[in-house]
């Protein structure tokens, strides 16, 4: 359990801090006491934030975007200065396309795997030797329940979250030796605007948000894995039991997912 003092003392960046899940857990950490380093595209929307936060004064503001190798060197190196270590890593910075594979754009799928997959792992590289400077240091990388289980029109995205979990199981290997905790969180629907940011040529309908999560606590479980590290922390139990039920009887899960999700009753061709 993590102490109050170690929780005032912490260090974290945030990627995708701008809105959202991000914006959520940079205010959840700063309530906590963390010093938080936000990273995002959007320098504008960072220091509306911080000028808005109790404690904004001892964070960090990083403009910029995960898929720029140098501008990451420089980020590092900004943290280094200002912190001399890191603590927690929150891998959030990531964008949806939604569209039907047919209707696929090559210019915007390269984009979303950039931004998604090599962002993260770019983020990790750079940040590696910080974490390993740091207090019980812990990755939390935001992944999502599709990452187990592709969505007909989210086809690029639910890959790139499946990647991300991948990478996940990879490092919690790769760092073990270093003390890294690495934890894989799998959000369901959230409340954000994430649904009405994300490319949608085609104006495929948008899921139906009633029962969706909200934002604030996905970043509660971001802080619950700060303090106490898992593998994996799922927010929607029904998607791990689909995917569970998707290793050994295939067919039945795509017809529990062709009935919830497209409204067809028939299952689909093996």
């Amino acid at each position: 359990m993590t102490s109050a003092g170690d929780i005032r003392a912490r260090r974290a960046l945030v990627t995708g801090a701008s809105s959202g899940i991000g914006e959520a857990a940079v205010r959840r950490l700063d309530r906590a006491g963390y010093r938080v380093a936000m990273l995002a595209r959007r320098k504008d929307r960072l220091q509306q934030i911080v000028q808005s936060l109790p404690n904004g004064a001892g964070h960090l503001i990083l403009d910029g975007d995960v898929t720029d190798a140098p501008f990451l060197s420089r980020a590092r190196a900004q943290i280094e200065a200002d912190f001399g270590a890191l603590d927690l890593l929150v891998n959030n910075a990531g964008q949806g396309y939604r569209a039907l594979v047919a209707d696929l754009d090559a210019d915007q799928t390269r984009a979303v795997i950039a931004t998604n997959v090599l962002g993260p792992l770019f983020v990790c590289q750079q940040m590696l030797e910080l974490l390993r400077r740091g207090n019980r240091p812990v990755l939390v990388q935001v992944s999502s329940v599709v990452a187990g289980r592709g969505v007909p029109g989210q086809a690029v995205y639910s890959a790139s979250k499946a990647a991300l979990s991948s990478i996940s199981q990879a490092l919690r290997l790769e760092w073990a030796e270093a003390g890294i905790a690495v934890c894989d969180l799998r959000p369901g629907l959230t409340a954000t605007t994430f649904f009405e940011a994300q490319i949608n040529p085609a104006k495929l309908p948008q899921p139906d948000l009633a029962h969706a999560d909200s934002a604030e606590r996905v970043a509660a479980a971001i802080l619950e894995l700060d303090a106490r590290p898992r593998p994996e922390l799922w927010l929607n139990s029904k998607w791990r039991w689909l995917q569970a039920l998707g290793v050994w009887w295939p067919k039945t899960a795509d017809r529990i997912a062709a009935r919830r999700l497209m409204g067809q009753t028939k299952a689909p061709k093996p």
